[in-house]
């Protein structure tokens, strides 16, 4: 836990609070936080005073050239790291989640250790605990942007990353979509990484501020389903069935967006013997009034309006069969939606984060979100 949730945290149990919650309290009390980091700087100090000259000589030569280690740190395939102790603290991170009581709160002391030294990576995840008030600490926007900020003067893509997230969708500030922009694309200027969470940010930024050139610049080369929204919505040489499938996966993240143009880009692709055009118009007006819509009304007059020459006998047929695409398909865009379990809009505690990254977090982010 970071040191200032130190100094908030109640003094008294709480009326609801979980075991583990009470444990954090009583390890604040305690002073063991501070015990465990005196033992730490202890035990560093006396391994050093021992390591003589040829202990040090074996060391280096066991390890990897300065090149090889910088490029290791920065982008070895499973993280982004800055720092020496970067590849420690990404470990002890993936690891709170998994872990309970004593055991959890030993690596949450770890951490809290790291970032009292000035590590990008733990003050990373200092910030993110503080954003949506993990593990019995405050939540507390200005003190999640320091710790940012203090990781982004290391040039560390994550927090750089959180800080354009936290100021595009206005969390703790004025939503802000210019600096967020500028930003996301210093991110995105540091190099890619495989859960594409950073490109696929900058992607959708430039998107919704109307720069279609640089959605498509940044978009091409982007594996996030954010992406898919201008790829879809702009690239008419695309199939048609393609830019349906795009978009569906684009909803999954939580970003509406995709509605809107599965609407439009149907309505724009010419003849429509499969009705898909008012298949997507009813998917997106159920979406905005659950319950209120007599979807086979609706399927009735939008099939009359699109085909004038339809055969009338088979007429309700077509219709009770647009009636129950629309109710089939707003319930599977709905759980796409549900199986994402950590939407475009939020923070990371490091990256990559993908899906598997995403599940270790998902009971700890259950109250939070």
């Amino acid at each position: 836990m970071p040191v200032a949730a130190q100094q908030q945290a109640s003094n008294t149990s709480q009326p609801g609070d979980t075991p583990e919650v009470q444990w954090n309290r009583d390890l604040l009390r305690s002073g063991r936080v501070e015990q465990i980091a005196g033992s730490m700087r202890q035990e560093n100090k006396a391994a050093a005073q021992a390591a003589d000259d040829s202990i040090i000589g074996r060391a280096r030569a066991a390890l990897p050239s300065l090149d090889q280690l910088g490029a290791s740190l920065k982008f070895d395939g499973t993280y982004v790291s800055v720092s020496p102790h970067g590849p420690e603290v990404i470990a002890l991170i993936r690891q709170v989640p998994m872990r309970k009581g004593k055991d959890r709160n030993d690596i949450l002391a770890k951490l809290l250790n790291f970032t009292r030294q000035g590590v990008p990576e733990a003050l990373t995840f200092s910030g993110f605990v503080y954003e949506y008030g993990l593990f019995g600490a405050p939540r507390d926007f200005a003190l999640a942007r320091s710790h940012y900020e203090a990781a982004a003067a290391r040039n560390y893509q994550p927090a750089i990353f959180n800080l354009a997230n936290m100021a595009y969708f206005g969390r703790g500030q004025p939503s802000n979509p210019e600096l967020a922009r500028d930003l996301v694309h210093r991110a995105v200027s540091i190099g890619s990484e495989s859960s594409s969470r950073v490109c696929g940010l900058a992607t959708f930024i430039d998107y919704r501020n109307g720069d279609r050139d640089a959605a498509a610049r940044v978009g091409k080369t982007c594996y996030s389903a954010l992406a898919n929204i201008p790829n879809a919505a702009y690239n008419n040489q695309l199939p048609l069935d393609r830019r349906i499938k795009l978009l569906r996966d684009s909803i999954a993240t939580g970003a509406p967006d995709g509605y809107r143009w599965l609407e439009e880009i149907t309505q724009r692709a010419g003849p429509d013997k499969a009705q898909l055009y008012c298949k997507y118009r009813l998917v997106n007006r159920l979406r905005t009034a659950p319950g209120s819509l007599d979807i086979k009304a609706l399927a009735r007059t939008c099939y009359d309006t699109s085909t004038a020459e339809a055969d009338r006998k088979s007429t309700d047929n077509v219709v009770q069969g647009i009636t129950s695409f629309v109710l089939a398909e707003t319930r599977a865009l709905d759980q796409l939606r549900r199986n994402d379990r950590f939407h475009h809009a939020w923070s990371v505690p490091y990256l990559p984060f993908a899906q598997s990254d995403a599940d270790l977090y998902a009971t700890v982010m259950k109250d939070a979100k």
